[in-house]
């Protein structure tokens, strides 16, 4: 089978959608996208879903398949002129929801997903990590940054994410412990705030210089005790998230100036993400359906 990715994008210069797949990194698929005719035209095109599959050919032949009535056949402003073939003319949203029926089974890590998942805090609380340092605007850089669920390390981790050559965050729980221990690095501007300071310490945490050699110069580590349910409070103190964007974004930043890609790459869950950008999607679906209702009242 050709596992690879399945793939809808999006990009303000373009009526269209494109529908397509590869077998290659989604990152450098959406380079050459993007650099190179004819979609180069209509650039620059963003991810507004994907799935990483089992067989991208399968899965991106009933796509177009399906919407093959949608499909673009002939250039605007050019008589008889193919077009691109990967083009359609129909909104994000049936295309998503299409894509979103694909059969589990083809679904790669699909079954670690579902597991880690199963516990809704955790997906809270990596949805809350993601939304608040921006990780979501940065699904082409997936490859240099990595989500690993349940990765094959010691100490009895749920998840690490990386940025580049190290970790900055993780959680772990090891046999018998009734909380998990949650880690995060962040820049060093966190200690300016006393009463987050107070916090970490009240939950059995600590501040301390970040511990990897590649962190960048002003890199520090918090850690705490929680369970999942509480521990996305963190992410509401003071100071957390302007100190997590700070070292988040100007790594994420660098990696793409230097077009690096992580040596963990291959430990990356593109499943994970792309529940974490589902549950982004229906989390903000709710917030609108309930304004709508608010202003009704």
């Amino acid at each position: 089978m050709s596992r690879g990715f399945v793939y809808v994008l999006v990009s303000q210069n373009s009526d269209y959608i494109k529908i397509g797949g590869t077998a290659k990194p989604i990152s450098d698929r959406l380079k050459a996208i993007n650099g190179k005719a004819p979609y180069a035209d209509f650039s620059p095109w963003a991810i507004s879903d994907f799935l990483h599959v089992t067989n991208w050919r399968l899965v991106e032949g009933k796509l177009h398949k399906h919407f093959q009535k949608k499909q673009i056949r002939e250039r605007k402003g050019a008589q008889n002129a193919p077009g691109p073939r990967e083009l359609f003319d129909l909104r994000p949203l049936e295309a998503r929801k299409r894509l979103r029926q694909t059969n589990p089974p083809l679904r790669v890590d699909r079954e670690t997903t579902e597991r880690v998942f199963k516990n809704r805090d955790v997906e809270l609380f990596l949805y809350k990590l993601f939304e608040l340092s921006g990780l979501f605007g940065s699904l082409d850089l997936q490859g240099a940054w990595t989500l690993s669920l349940l990765p094959s390390t010691v100490g009895g981790r749920w998840f690490t994410l990386n940025i580049g050559p190290h970790e900055v965050a993780f959680s772990t729980r090891k046999a018998g412990d009734k909380k998990f221990s949650h880690h995060l690095v962040l820049d060093r501007l966190i200690l300016d705030y006393p009463d987050t300071i107070i916090w970490i310490g009240k939950h059995d945490g600590d501040v301390y210089e970040a511990p990897y050699r590649t962190a960048r110069e002003r890199a520090v580590s918090i850690s705490f005790l929680e369970d999942f349910a509480n521990a996305e409070k963190v992410f509401n103190l003071q100071g957390v998230r302007r100190a997590l964007v700070a070292y988040w974004s100007e790594a994420l930043a660098d990696l793409r100036e230097r077009n690096a890609k992580s040596a963990f790459a291959r430990y990356h869950s593109y499943d994970a993400v792309s529940e974490l950008l589902e549950y982004k999607r229906a989390t903000e679906a709710a917030r609108v359906h309930a304004s709508r209702y608010s202003s009704r009242l």
